[in-house]
């Protein structure tokens, strides 16, 4: 979360470059680190006591003068709070109110900076705090008086000029949209561009010859490639079945070429350079003159409606000529892959080489549906449940509770608000409820909160901090020779608790199992995958069979072209897949695809769990059988899932962070799983943590200290 000496985490401030200028001026001159962050929300905590939280967990200060200051403004709270080091004499009320009339318009920037200024200040032992001292000062009193009335006069000068200057940025922003609105009508409509279907022909109903899926994806890599004793039957095999279109070639190049009037005309260079200018001197136009800026933006439209017929010619002909390009001359014509043949093309590592064509058609539609379906109820999900930090994290886990989206959102609210009544510890904790109600219902443990709340705080009363309290609970984990067992045995393996439980239950050998399984995949990837990877296998497989499939499983995949960590621990959901590698292969391209076009950032993370054939319903992941409803009783996928969240904000580490570094799913770096939902504030398991825990980040000195402070409301 740290981003050094100013954190933005909503993007609030338009220029953070001055904020961080005049901070590091207020250090080099007072010699206080200072740390000043935005939020949404504390995390569930006070204000106060998040500040102080941050203040200790960064080391803000020197560390032998404790002399660090910590500035938190919560959002949704409309809070600000001011934490300092016992080396710092503010008054905390005074620096928070300060700010309150810019916060209150929305100027953030003004209410940081007048902040700033207030410390700068205070600091320097001009200001005289007027909770200081005893008995009647009438002199000092009037100097008191003096000194307000010059700072609210101050205050009142620079919220006007803020107010205003946030004002010129409005106007500027609101006509920056215009004229962007205005550009974007030069962009061709899709109806104004040529489509395949509006040149093909109809292939011959009722006639559809038999054609292999090995031959099927030859001819589709290429019509070369088809024999030359049948050329005829594979392309009328592939036309009849949807996988190709066989177009009127000539004309569509005829009915893409710029009419003759638009090729003679010379102006299209002088109307481009116009349009360019037209948009730059509308936006020039000072914010107060708004007759001026209508009267450019009338220009600049006129000019785009003269220049729009040239723009979407050229469109027509580029296109036309990229759609051509493509076509392949075979017997039955010119002829170009459809969306289902290049999704059969994607899929035919995964398919079956001796089957029918129109069955591995059947096959893939079977996978894509499902997987529809599955990326469907992740979005309905999404779309239905309240911003939080736990969000993407809790609509994952909902995803694979229940097919009817509905159902799964009425018993997640009911065991939210359930554990949000009974589990004030929980709160106090500052842990994340939404989180924890999703692996809760995942567990099919919804009608067993009580338990989870009263093991929780028997974990608490015995010192253990929340995340590990969390993580012990979830396992059903009491007696004390049994964690003593299990935590002996975490700490020789180096696995979570929860893991390690997982493992034991599993099977007596379950350690042993893990171990050499850990030992035998080292030849194949890094230190970090192998003990994920080992986990997985150890809970899902028979030692013999484990490696051996998880091989197949990554030839598999490798195949589709998804290669590096992700891929490897995707293998091992693959190879515990009743279904088979094959199956499995064919359910993740499919999913991946259609998360793909989910409008949910990095949805696509989630193909390997979503595909797997046994992550949903509430049954055990690897046997397929009905989760018991007792607690206690776990599917070791839950607690995958658990240190998934805990983990985050790390740098891969450990847990299964190291996982998500790998690009070769994504260009994206950014992450659910790399700075958001998560559990809270606590230390950490044998192999989880929480970015709230101590050290020194972002610079600070290793100072803190901090025990509280005071703020204000806006």
């Amino acid at each position: 979360m740290c981003e050094g000496a100013f954190t933005d985490e909503l993007d609030l401030v338009a220029d953070p470059e001055r904020v961080e200028d005049a901070l590091l001026r207020l250090t080099a001159t007072r010699g206080n680190q200072v740390a000043i962050v935005i939020v949404s929300d504390s995390r569930g905590r006070a204000p106060t006591r998040f500040a102080a939280d941050l203040g200790n967990a960064w080391g803000v200060g020197d560390a032998a003068r404790d002399d660090g200051i910590v500035v938190l403004i919560s959002v949704d709270e409309r809070y600000t709070a001011v934490a300092t080091g016992p080396g710092v004499t503010v008054n905390e009320e005074v620096a928070a109110a300060v700010a309150r009339p810019f916060f209150s318009d929305g100027d953030f920037e003004g209410g940081i900076l007048a902040i700033i200024g207030f410390l700068d200040q205070s600091l320097s032992g001009e200001f005289i705090d007027p909770g200081a001292g005893s008995g009647v000062d009438v002199p000092g009193i009037t100097l008191i008086l003096a000194f307000g009335a010059f700072i609210i006069g101050a205050i009142g000068i620079w919220w006007r000029i803020s107010h205003n200057r946030a004002k010129e940025k409005e106007i500027k922003r609101k006509r920056e949209l215009l004229v962007d609105a205005d550009l974007e009508g030069l962009e061709p409509s899709g109806h104004e561009l040529p489509r395949y279907q509006d040149y093909a022909f109809s292939p011959q109903s009722g006639i559809s010859p038999q054609l292999d899926t090995r031959l099927a994806l030859a001819s589709l890599r290429g019509m070369s490639a088809v024999p030359p004793r049948d050329p005829g039957d594979a392309a009328l095999a592939l036309w009849s079945n949807g996988l190709i279109v066989v177009l009127d070639k000539d004309r569509l190049l005829a009915e893409t070429r710029e009419p003759l009037e638009l090729r003679s005309s010379s102006e299209r260079p002088l109307l481009e350079n116009a349009v360019q200018q037209a948009a730059i001197d509308a936006l020039a136009v000072p914010t107060s003159r708004d007759d001026e800026f209508r009267v450019r933006r009338d220009e600049l439209q006129s000019l785009i409606s003269s220049l729009r017929p040239h723009r979407i010619a050229a469109a027509r002909r580029r296109l036309g000529d990229a759609m051509a390009a493509e076509l392949v001359e075979t017997s039955l014509g010119w002829a170009g892959s459809t969306a289902a043949g290049r999704r059969f093309l994607d899929s035919g590592p995964a398919l079956d080489p001796t089957a029918a064509i129109d069955a591995s058609i059947a096959e893939i539609d079977a996978a894509y549906r499902v997987a529809t379906a599955k990326a469907s109820r992740l979005e309905t999900l999404y779309a239905s449940l309240p911003e939080s930090t736990a969000r993407p994290a809790v609509a994952a886990a909902l995803a694979d509770v229940a097919d009817d989206p509905d159902r799964a959102i009425e018993e997640y609210e009911e065991l939210r608000q359930r554990l949000e009544a009974e589990g004030d510890i929980l709160a106090s904790d500052g842990l994340d409820i939404p989180a924890i109600s999703a692996l809760l219902l995942m567990n099919n443990d919804a009608g067993n909160s009580g338990e989870f709340i009263e093991a929780y705080g028997y974990h608490r009363d015995h010192g253990r901090e929340p995340a590990l309290a969390v993580e012990y609970a979830l396992a059903g984990l009491m007696g004390s020779q049994e964690i003593a067992n299990i935590r002996s045995e975490a700490k020789r393996l180096d696995l979570p608790i929860s893991i390690t439980a997982a493992l034991l239950r599993r099977r007596d050998d379950g350690p042993e199992v893990y171990k050499q399984l850990r030992d035998e995949l080292a030849g194949h990837v890094d230190t970090a995958s192998s003990r994920t990877i080992a986990g997985i296998l150890a809970m899902s497989l028979e030692p013999s069979q484990a490696l051996r499939r998880w091989l197949a499983a990554r030839t598999a995949l490798e195949s589709l072209g998804l290669q590096g960590s992700y891929a490897d621990v995707a293998a091992a959901f693959g190879a515990s897949d009743p279904r088979g590698p094959r199956i499995f292969a064919l359910a993740y391209v499919a999913q991946r695809a259609a998360l793909a076009d989910s409008s949910i950032d990095d949805a696509d993370r989630f193909a390997p769990e979503l595909a797997h054939e046994g992550t949903s319903g509430k049954t055990d992941t690897w046997t397929g059988k009905p989760l018991p409803a007792t607690f206690g009783s776990f599917d070791p996928f839950t607690f995958f899932y658990y240190h998934w969240v805990i983990t985050r904000g790390h740098a891969g580490s450990y847990g299964w962070e190291p996982v998500y570094r790998n690009t070769s799913w994504s260009d994206d770096r950014s992450s659910w799983w790399g700075g958001g939902g998560g559990f809270g504030s606590a230390g950490g398991s044998s192999w989880g943590g929480s970015s709230w825990s101590g050290g020194s980040f972002g610079g600070f000195g290793g100072g803190g200290g901090f025990s509280g402070g005071g703020g204000g409301g806006w």
